[in-house]
């Protein structure tokens, strides 16, 4: 059995969520390290970069961080959210750590970090007045060395250095993406009603295509071979982005990630689900806080 009490290293998973609870996965079968924060303490969104982890979320009017190296040791700190301008995703770009925050009704800004403890001052990631183009940002992908981000009402965003944003034109909320994912040179989203589109350059997208009534895809990954679509009653796979195959799928998470080889899941109340074809997921254990962010991605110095 692993032993909670040492530091853990190397390709991990982690699993945040209610309550502040975090918890690690080599294999995403056995989980370790767990940890939980306040009652209320909510962490949304989880990610690695320069041999670290970094976890974001929101407790009462505050923005909550919190860094590891090591599994064990978490180092804290909060933003004034004013009970509005709250941490939606983190992503490790281009050597730093950018929290991009923001509330439905308000602009997205950026949090620039260097280790996911100590945040510089926000910054709009705004580019023209147009109709929803200042939309908050949910989800985002690295490809083609840009950063490219999705939101609401359809917004689509670009950047090269994560301070410059560009965003796509014509846009609509019809074509909303829930997640995207970056693959074989190309981006690939997914949305409602297995809505999937394509782009190259994260700014022109193409080969719109829509499922099934209610195959939402909340998750869309690439393992390495193909993209995959994780929905609602069907799992939709790609090579290209352009020719997809659907299969009806069972018990399917509401987020995912993956890694090693493996995908990892979790649905409502704290049901960790793993998988090796997206398609048949089988419940591993169940936290007694519910997972809101999965992510995967390595612990430690190389």
């Amino acid at each position: 059995m692993p032993d909670d009490s040492k530091p853990i290293s190397g390709p991990l998973f982690v699993a945040v969520g209610e309550d502040g609870v975090r918890a690690f996965s080599s294999d995403g079968k056995q989980w370790t390290h767990s940890k939980t924060g306040k009652d209320g303490e909510v962490l949304l969104t989880a990610c690695f970069g320069g041999g670290r982890c970094v976890v974001g979320g929101r407790f009462g009017g505050s923005n909550h961080f919190f860094a590891t190296g090591d599994g064990l040791a978490w180092e804290a700190s909060e933003n004034d959210a004013k009970y509005a301008i709250f941490v939606r995703n983190i992503v490790y770009y281009r050597d730093q750590f950018l929290a991009f925050i923001g509330d439905s009704g308000d602009k997205p800004y950026i949090l620039p970090s260097a280790d996911g403890v100590h945040w510089g001052e926000k910054r709009l990631v705004a580019d023209n007045k147009a109709s929803h183009a200042n939309s908050l940002l949910r989800r985002f992908a690295i490809g083609n060395d840009l950063l490219v981000g999705v939101g609401d009402f359809g917004r689509k965003c670009v950047s090269r250095d994560g301070i410059e944003w560009k965003n796509a034109p014509d846009i609509k909320a019809v074509d909303s993406l829930i997640d995207i994912a970056f693959g074989n040179g190309v981006f690939a989203g997914g949305g409602m009603h297995g809505l999937r589109m394509r782009s190259t350059d994260g700014l022109t997208w193409t080969d719109r295509q829509v499922g099934e009534e209610g195959e939402h895809i909340n998750s869309m990954l690439w393992d390495g071979k193909q993209f995959v679509g994780v929905g609602q009653g069907a799992t939709y796979t790609s090579a290209d982005a352009v020719k997809w195959e659907r299969v009806p799928n069972t018990n399917a998470p509401t987020v995912a990630a993956f890694g090693g080889g493996v995908y990892v899941g979790s649905l409502w109340q704290g049901r960790l689900l793993r998988s090796v074809d997206a398609v048949h997921w089988d419940e591993v254990t169940r936290l007694p806080q519910h997972v809101l962010a999965l992510a995967f991605g390595t612990l430690g110095k190389a």
